[in-house]
C-alpha cells in the first residue's frame, strides 16, 4: 500500500477504523532523503484502532504522518516501529481518549502531539486485559496475578519518542509495570505531560480503581530523558515512587557506559502530593533514584500538606514517643532524624538549579547515598519541609470535626546524607529568608558505614562530606543561640535556678548546656591552661537540654544547678554544647539576683527613712531616760532634805 501525494486513508465522520498487521508506507521503493506532500492517515473518527502495524518512510513536508481530526471517542494504536525511517508524527486536532495496549518505539522517532488550538484533553490510558477465568482461584486465594503485560508507552534501543500536551493516566489495577519505560540508548522528550491517577468517570462503572499504585509514571533503567513543564498530580503508591531510575548495562547499551552518561532532566516541571504511603526506610516518594545523572530546573516539589489528613492514633504514639526521650540521660542519635525522602538519590549525581523549590515536604526533602549533591544556584530553596507528626505542642481536640492545633517550629528536615555522599551548595538555599539564620538541617547519617559481620549492598569509608558555601558550617544540622542567661536560689536553696533566653532551642537529644564557675583557663596568649581547665571542670554542671525543668519553646527554658558542683556565691557563665563537646554558642555570664538602678534608690531610701526613724526613737528614749533620771535625782534630794529637816527637829 502506497502514497505520494495523498493520505494512504482518508477518512470522514462517523468512520469505523481497524488496522492489524500492515504495514503502511508512503512508498516502497522511497529512500530515507524522499519527502510526500502527505502522510499516511487523515481521520475524522469516532472509533477503531491501528494493531501491530509498521509505518514506513513518513518524512513529510508540511502534513504529519497520522492526523486525528474528531471527536474520538476509543481509539487504539497499538504500533511496533521497526525499521530505519526517519520517524513519524500523530497529530490530535481534537479531544480524544485513546485506549491503548502498548506503544513501543525501538528504532525509529515517533511525535505524539496535540494541536495548539485544541481546548479539550487528549487522554492516554491502558487499556484493561480481562482476568483469565483460570486465575479467579489464585485471586481468591490472595495471588497477585499482574492484569498488563508491558508498559503503555516503551521505547528502547535507539528509538525517540516525544510527546506535547498529552494527560496521561496510571493503570486501572494494580501492576509491576511503569506507565512509561525508557532504556538501553533510547530518548524520550514530554513537553506539557500531565500525568494522574486514572479516574472513576472515563470509564462509567461502578467498580473503583486501585487507589495505591505499586509501580511508576516514569521508569528509566537507561536512555535519555528530558520533562518540561510536566505535571505529577497527587498520587498514592506502595513500595515504589512516581519516577524509578535504575541504571542497568543490556545489550543494546554503548559499550563501557557509565551510571551518569544516562540522565534524566526535568525543566519547569510540578510534583505535587506524591505519597508512599508505606513510609519505606531510605526510600523516595516523587524520585527514587539509583545510579545516573539527574538534573531539576526551576521546578517544585510540594507534598500538599494542607489536603494531608493526620491520624490521632499516630499522633498520639508520637506524643508518647517524645515524653519518653525526655526521660533519658543520654541520647546517641538525634531524636529529630527521619530515613526517608521526597527525592532519593542512591549512587550517581543529583543537580539543582535555577529556582528549583522544595516544599512543605514532612517526610523529607532529599536523601542521599553514596551520591553527589550539587546546587548550582542561591535561588534553589528549602522551605517549610517540617514532619507535622513530630512538632511541638500538637494538641488534639476531642471533637474530631476541629482541626489540629499545631505550634510553630524552626525545626526541618531537609537532606538526609549517608556516608559517601557530597554535597556542594551556597548556604543561602538554606536560610528560608534569614528565618533559619546558619541552621541547615542537613543530617549526616549512618548508612553506608560498614558494620562489622553484617551483610551491606553499600559499603563507603567516609562520612557525609559537605562543600562551598557550607564548608566552614559549625555544625550541618541546626545551631541553637543563647542572648540572655540569668539565675534566681531555687526553692530548695541548694542551687540556681537558671534561665536562657536565646533562638533554635529545638529538642533534638544533641545538644547539652554547660554552666561552669567563671575563672582564667587562659595565658596572655589565649592558650588553654590544661591544669586550669581541668579545676574548672570539677566545678561545671553538664546535661542534655533535655533535661531542662521547664522547657515550652523554642526561644526560652530553664535549667538547674547544684551547689556541690558549681559553689555558691562564686560567678559562672554558661554555653551550648554538642554531645560530642563541641561548643556551638556563646558563652554568657550569668547575672544572679541582680538590682535595677529604682531598686537600689528604693533600697537606699527606706533605709535612710528606717534609720532616721531609728535616731529619732533612740533620741525619745534618751529623752525620756533623763527626764527619768532627773526626777529622781529630784525626788532622792528631797527626801535627803526632809531627813535632814527631821534631825534637827529631835535635836
Amino acid at each position: 500500500m502506497t502514497s505520494s501525494s495523498a493520505f494512504l486513508l482518508d477518512c470522514d465522520s462517523d468512520s469505523n477504523i481497524i488496522v492489524k498487521r500492515c504495514v503502511l508506507c508512503n512508498d516502497q521503493t522511497a529512500q530515507k532523503e524522499d519527502q510526500f506532500s502527505a502522510g499516511i492517515i487523515w481521520g475524522v473518527l469516532t472509533s477503531g484502532g491501528f494493531y501491530d502495524c509498521i509505518i514506513c518512510n513518513t518524512q513529510t513536508t508540511i502534513q504529519p504522518s497520522i492526523l486525528f481530526d474528531g471527536s474520538v471517542d476509543d481509539f487504539d494504536f497499538d504500533l511496533i516501529e521497526e525499521n530505519e525511517d526517519p520517524g513519524y508524527n500523530i497529530q490530535f486536532k481534537l479531544g480524544i481518549t485513546v485506549e491503548e495496549t502498548t506503544l513501543n518505539v525501538k528504532y525509529n522517532k515517533l511525535s505524539i502531539f496535540k494541536d495548539d488550538d485544541v481546548q479539550e484533553e487528549v487522554i492516554f490510558i491502558t487499556q484493561q486485559t480481562p482476568t483469565s477465568p483460570n486465575f479467579l482461584p489464585f485471586i481468591e486465594n490472595g495471588a497477585f496475578i499482574d492484569s498488563y503485560s508491558s508498559s503503555l508507552i516503551a521505547v528502547e534501543q535507539s528509538g525517540e519518542i516525544s510527546m506535547k500536551s498529552i494527560v496521561i493516566l496510571h493503570f486501572y489495577d494494580k501492576t509491576l509495570n511503569s506507565v512509561i519505560q525508557v532504556k538501553d540508548e533510547a530518548k524520550f522528550n514530554g513537553i506539557y505531560l500531565i500525568f494522574r491517577p486514572i479516574k472513576e468517570q472515563f470509564y462509567g462503572i461502578t467498580t473503583l480503581p486501585t487507589t495505591e499504585q505499586i509501580s511508576p509514571y516514569l521508569l528509566c533503567i537507561g536512555g535519555f530523558t528530558i520533562l518540561e513543564s510536566c505535571q505529577f498530580l497527587p498520587t498514592d503508591f506502595i513500595n515504589s515512587a512516581a519516577i524509578r531510575t535504575k541504571y542497568e548495562i543490556g545489550i543494546n547499551s554503548k559499550e563501557g557506559a557509565q551510571s551518569d552518561d544516562y540522565t534524566l532532566t526535568l525543566k519547569g516541571c510540578q510534583m505535587i502530593g506524591m505519597n508512599r504511603i508505606d513510609e519505606a526506610e531510605n526510600s523516595g516518594s516523587a524520585i527514587d533514584a539509583i545510579g545516573m545523572k539527574i538534573t531539576l530546573e526551576s521546578c517544585l516539589f510540594d507534598m500538599n500538606t494542607q489536603q494531608s489528613n493526620i491520624m490521632k492514633n499516630k499522633i498520639n504514639k508520637t506524643i508518647k514517643s517524645n515524653e519518653d526521650e525526655q526521660t533519658q540521660s543520654e541520647h546517641l542519635i538525634p531524636t529529630c532524624g527521619w530515613n526517608a525522602a521526597y527525592i532519593r538519590q542512591n549512587t550517581g549525581s543529583l543537580i539543582l538549579s535555577k529556582g528549583t523549590q522544595l516544599t512543605n515536604l514532612n517526610i523529607g526533602a532529599i536523601s542521599l547515598l553514596g551520591a553527589n549533591l550539587t546546587i548550582s544556584d542561591a535561588d534553589v530553596q528549602f522551605l517549610n519541609n517540617i514532619d507535622t507528626d513530630l512538632l511541638q505542642g500538637i494538641q488534639i481536640n476531642e471533637d474530631q470535626v476541629e482541626p489540629i492545633i499545631i505550634n510553630p517550629t524552626l525545626l526541618r528536615r531537609n537532606i538526609a546524607c549517608g556516608y559517601g555522599s557530597r554535597i556542594t551548595s551556597p548556604i543561602e538555599s538554606f536560610s528560608e529568608n534569614g528565618l533559619q539564620e546558619d541552621s541547615l538541617w542537613i543530617l549526616k547519617t549512618d548508612e553506608g558505614k560498614k558494620i562489622e559481620n553484617g551483610q551491606q549492598d553499600n559499603v563507603y569509608e567516609n562520612e557525609c562530606q559537605l562543600d562551598g558555601g557550607l564548608q566552614n558550617v559549625k555544625s550541618p544540622l541546626f545551631i541553637p543561640h543563647i542572648d540572655e542567661a540569668s539565675g534566681i536560689m531555687s526553692q530548695d536553696k541548694l542551687g540556681l535556678d537558671i534561665t536562657l533566653i536565646g533562638r533554635h532551642l529545638v529538642r533534638c537529644g544533641v545538644v547539652k548546656y554547660k554552666v561552669c564557675e567563671k575563672m582564667k583557663v587562659t595565658n596572655d596568649d589565649g592558650q588553654e591552661i590544661q591544669e586550669k581547665v581541668k579545676e574548672r571542670e570539677l566545678h561545671c554542671q553538664t546535661d542534655l537540654m533535655e533535661n531542662s525543668i521547664q522547657w515550652e519553646n523554642e526561644t526560652q527554658f530553664t535549667i538547674q544547678t547544684r551547689y556541690l558542683i558549681v559553689r555558691k556565691w562564686k560567678s559562672m557563665e554558661v554555653w551550648l554544647i554538642f554531645s560530642d563537646g563541641s561548643q556551638i554558642s556563646e558563652v554568657l555570664s550569668i547575672s544572679v539576683g541582680k538590682l535595677s538602678t529604682g531598686a537600689i534608690v528604693a533600697i537606699v531610701v527606706t533605709c535612710i527613712i528606717l534609720a532616721s526613724i531609728a535616731l529619732i526613737a533612740l533620741i525619745v528614749v534618751l529623752c525620756y531616760e533623763y527626764k527619768q533620771k532627773q526626777k529622781i535625782e529630784s525626788l532622792r534630794l528631797v527626801e535627803e532634805g526632809s531627813e535632814v529637816l527631821s534631825d534637827n527637829t529631835q535635836e
